[in-house]
């Protein structure tokens, strides 16, 4: 008797983590953050710096330029959750800027990006906001 009640606990056990994996998956793919919040143009608040974000592709990558105050080239940018929050990752490749990032972080109540500057030629880093311009 105990042997076949040591079976079908293992069988319950079994089946349990068979069928609840799926049903996480099925939430969080229901709970999945808009990422096209994002989209617009952000000014940074201590100067002419600007990031227009003008698309978020479903595999995360998005669709980026960046401008201080000619266009300066990006390498990669994309955006992902942490903790969260919408994190926009920005790598900047061209002359001044090789390997500077950026990693913001979307603030809805503010309707701002937060986060960090790296700039990679002298390997300082700082924090910096970007306020979405309105549009007129």
């Amino acid at each position: 008797m105990q042997k076949n009640h040591f079976k079908i606990v293992v069988i319950f056990i079994i089946l349990a983590l068979a069928v609840f994996p799926r049903d996480a998956e099925t939430a969080a793919s229901e709970e999945k953050p808009d990422f096209k919040v994002i989209i617009g143009e952000w000014v940074r608040s201590d100067g002419g710096y600007i990031v227009r974000i003008r698309d978020v592709n479903p595999d995360g990558s998005v669709d980026a330029g960046y401008f201080n105050p000619a266009k300066i080239n990006i390498s990669e940018a994309n955006v992902s959750l942490w903790k969260g929050f919408v994190k926009l990752f920005i790598k900047l490749q061209d002359k001044g800027y090789p390997g500077s990032t950026y990693t913001l972080y979307y603030y809805p109540e503010k309707d701002a990006l937060a986060g960090f500057y790296y700039q990679a030629a002298i390997g300082q880093t700082f924090e910096v906001i970007f306020l979405r311009k309105k549009v007129e």
